[in-house]
């Protein structure tokens, strides 16, 4: 468990690793769990080499996007962490289309500050400390609010 599957190109956490109890934080600590390893990944490739090796080794998986699920979603006791927030949280704007695509590591706040170095704004909530990885495109309005 200690190294990573052959073509794994991210980073292999695992507990006894100096960087692990800053691998393992959330934004709410009752989420904090105490994975086995917790593997950020680079690329989709990547994702799939892990969840090959979980399948292999019959480990539960979770998935972080920005860590901020205070139920533990993005963590997982003695399974493997895919984590997100390390390689795959770029944001790029195409300001003509008004669409911004985000990693799903990404936090709101850099969606935020991107959209806004091109005169955009988002729409999608006022914490922007959070993720959403199930977004990978959105839509970028200039209506903050409906007119009064």
């Amino acid at each position: 468990m200690s190294s990573p599957p052959d073509s794994f190109t991210g980073d292999w956490i695992t507990p006894d690793h100096p960087d692990y109890s800053k691998a393992i934080v959330r934004w709410a600590t009752n989420a904090e769990r105490r994975a086995k390893v917790v593997a950020f990944v680079k690329s989709a490739q990547d994702a799939v080499i892990v969840l090959r090796y979980a399948k292999q080794h019959n480990l539960p998986i979770a998935i972080r996007g920005g860590g901020h699920n205070p139920a533990g979603a993005s963590s997982i006791e003695n399974g493997i962490v895919i984590d997100l927030s390390r390689y795959l949280s770029s944001v790029r704007v195409d300001p003509a289309a008004k669409l911004a695509y985000v990693g799903g590591g990404a936090i709101w706040e850099t969606v935020d500050k991107t959209a806004i170095a091109h005169g955009l704004a988002t729409v999608a909530g006022t914490v922007n400390h959070v993720s959403n990885p199930e977004i990978t495109t959105m839509r970028l309005d200039l209506w903050l609010m409906p007119p009064i």
